[in-house]
This record gives C-alpha cells, structure tokens and sequence, in this order.
C-alpha cells in the first residue's frame, strides 16, 4: 500500500495512518520514518487495529492475557460420602422390619471418586435381637455422591433366659399334684433354656414305706413360656431294717 498522498516521504509518522497495519505496511528496513521507536520490528504499536499479525492487540501493547486454567477434577468429600450413606442404611432399616436403628461406623476413601462406608443396622423383641452389617460403597455421578448397598449380612439372637428361680417354680409345679408338697428337690442346668430335675418324696404302699422319684425337664419356649415334662414316677418299696 502506498502511503498517504498528502504526505512527505520525508515526514511520515504514526499520526498518518489510520490503524497499525496501514503503518505496519509502510515500515521500511532502516525504518527510515521512524515508525518502530522501540525497535521491535512492529510500526505504531499504539494506532488502533485492523492489526498486522506481528503486533499485539490494541491493548496498550500489553501481552494477551492467558487463557483460565481448567478446573480441578472432582474429589469426592467425605463428609457427604458419610451422609449418602447413612441415607442408605436408614432406607435398610424401613424395608427390614428385624431392624430399626441404623448408624454410619467408619468411612475409607478408595479413590478420588470412591468412598466406602461400614454401618450397623439393630433391632429387637421381647425374645430376639437382630444386627444387620452393611458395606456400602459410595461413587460420584455428576459430581454428587451416589451410593449402592454392596453386601449385607444380618443375624438374629435369641434373647431368651430360663433363670434358676423360674424353672425350679415350674417343676415343682408340675411335680406337686403327682409328690406331694412335702417332696424333696434338686435341678440342674442344662443350657439357657433348660433344666432338668429331680423329686423324690415317701410314701406309704401296701407293703409299707416307699420311696419314689419323678424326673422333669423345665424348657423356655421361644413364647417365653415355660414348659415342664414329666417322667413316670419310679417308687421302691423301703427295705426293712436287719434285726
């Protein structure tokens, strides 16, 4: 492009042109106008654009600036990991009716996006007490925690206890109508929910004084009553004392 005609060749300066790529097309070697003052290779840095390619944009000849960084990759927090899971434990206990109280015991972080989490599920009758032990495993879907029950294993106790005192009332129970109240008595513990017993007690038979036994076994049912079976009373004929 040629320069302006109202101008010199002798005069030209930045003033003559109307944007930096107009001067840049009159910057000569030698720069014989005085166009690149700094040197720099690029005429009139402060006319306006149209810019050259060679020239930076018409922001005070400062750099452009950078572009943003991208943003970290998402870590899944913990806490919220925690807090999903406990959700799930307690949509557990509302679908199983053995339990009815859940809690979160402790959290692992797998991964960045991967958090799994150990709970406790309780509940109990009047005669069982359930534990359910859940693994729950939590992953980011669209940066929000999800998680999924990965295993879970309940057991059922029985809570049941025949105590001393109970299964002796019982057995005596039974055996008074068949000994009489004033028979003797002795137990022993079998397991939890089991005695067995023995009375004996004397009584007159037609050949004179006998001795006779009666074993029971004393059970809790799972009812949490008690049951007593009773053997066949043995009696034996007192045997009479050498003179």
């Amino acid at each position: 492009m040629q320069a302006p005609e109202a101008a010199s060749a002798a005069d030209l300066d930045c003033a003559d042109f109307s944007n930096q790529a107009e001067a840049q097309e009159n910057l000569l070697p030698g720069d014989p106008y005085g166009l690149d003052g700094d040197g720099d290779g690029i005429a009139c840095e402060d006319n306006p654009c149209p810019c050259s390619s060679g020239s930076p944009e018409s922001n005070g000849g400062g750099q452009a600036e950078p572009a943003p960084a991208p943003p970290p990759p998402y870590r899944l927090d913990k806490g919220a990991a925690r807090h999903a899971a406990r959700v799930l434990a307690k949509r557990f206990a509302h679908r199983n009716p053995a339990v009815t109280s859940a809690a979160v015991a402790v959290c692992r972080r797998l991964g960045e996006r991967r958090v799994d989490c150990l709970a406790v599920d309780h509940g109990s009758t009047s005669t069982t007490k359930t534990t359910c032990r859940l693994r729950i495993a939590v992953r980011a879907r669209n940066r929000h925690p999800s998680p999924r029950l990965a295993s879970s294993q309940c057991e059922t106790k029985s809570t049941l206890f025949l105590s001393a005192v109970r299964a002796k009332q019982a057995m005596l129970d039974a055996a008074n109508p068949i000994a009489g109240r004033g028979a003797a008595f002795y137990q022993t513990r079998i397991n939890a929910l089991e005695f067995e017993g023995v009375a004996w007690w004397k009584q007159m038979g037609q050949a004179g004084i006998e001795t006779c036994t009666l074993e029971l076994l004393a059970e809790l049912l799972p009812s949490n009553q008690v049951r007593v079976e009773t053997g066949t009373p043995l009696c034996r004929e007192r045997s009479p004392v050498p003179a």
